[in-house]
């Protein structure tokens, strides 16, 4: 997957750590931080993180989640550090790990709940029915995102 990756990618607008981490093998958190600081756009950025994280995090082994759970990602200092948290936090839940320390910084909080879409009837919905997670940390995504596969089966190349 790798190799086709950095193929349709170009270089200058996808690094090689972005693309590394689009691979099932090299999941680290420190790539979606390295997305939102590489200016990919809002809908990319959801997408990277609410469907692709959970997907490629639900692919691996329990060892190698442990593995990726260790790797703390730097603050970006936006809300995407809250959503990125969330989900975190979600897959810990939903794959019997315990939350990294680094979630609960008071960094990834929000002060103002974030609902991720503009849709009425989606926020409405992100409001009843968001995870734990996600309204602890105030970034409500659409709940529909967050179905019972823990993301999307095929991988996404933005």
């Amino acid at each position: 997957m790798h190799v086709r990756l950095r193929a349709v990618l170009d270089p200058r607008i996808f690094p090689d750590c972005i693309i590394a981490a689009m691979d099932t093998d090299a999941l680290t958190l420190r790539a979606y931080a390295a997305a939102v600081e590489g200016g990919w756009t809002e809908a990319e950025l959801l997408r990277a993180i609410v469907h692709d994280l959970p997907r490629r995090f639900h692919a691996l082994s329990h060892a190698a989640q442990a593995n990726v759970l260790a790797d703390v990602p730097p603050l970006t200092g936006s809300r995407w550090d809250a959503l990125l948290a969330a989900t975190v936090e979600h897959v810990c839940a939903l794959h019997g790990h315990t939350s990294p320390a680094w979630v609960d910084e008071p960094s990834r909080f929000l002060a103002e709940t974030w609902v991720v879409t503009d849709v009425p009837s989606i926020r409405m919905d992100a409001i009843a029915f968001a995870p734990a997670a996600f309204i602890r940390h105030g970034a409500l995504p659409d709940p529909r995102d967050l179905d019972h596969r823990c993301g999307e089966h095929r991988a996404w190349v933005p």
